[in-house]
């Protein structure tokens, strides 16, 4: 949310720029990419819940297939399904360091903390 009302000052400032003569071409510039800064940003914050849900779904889709194949003995079609779950597991570990930094975390939904990696 600090980033949008940060971009929002930012367009502002150059709207008012873009009255005064000699600054006129640096305002335009400012509303043209801090604008252009805050639709993709919006893009990126309100998908949000709708990646998280993805993320959670191809987990139990993993989970689910690999308990079967544990269940029915197939030692093949359990080492595949243990391929796409370490790559999973890897995905989980990037999305929970990046929910820790500064800038990133406002993109990764805090629900994924509460994961964990499937074994």
């Amino acid at each position: 949310m600090t980033t949008l009302i940060i971009l929002i000052v930012l367009v502002a400032i150059g709207g008012y720029l873009t009255t005064k003569w000699d600054y006129e071409i640096l305002g335009a510039m400012m509303c043209f990419i801090f604008g252009l800064l805050i639709l993709i940003h919006s893009i990126m914050f309100f998908t949000v819940e709708y990646d998280y849900g993805l993320f959670v779904e191809k987990r139990n889709a993993f989970k689910e297939t690999l308990n079967e194949a544990r269940k029915n003995g197939n030692e093949y079609e359990t080492a595949a399904i243990v391929k796409e779950v370490a790559q999973w597991n890897k995905k989980l570990a990037e999305y929970k360091y990046k929910n820790k930094t500064i800038f990133l975390d406002q993109y990764i939904d805090d629900r994924i903390e509460l994961l964990e990696p499937i074994k």
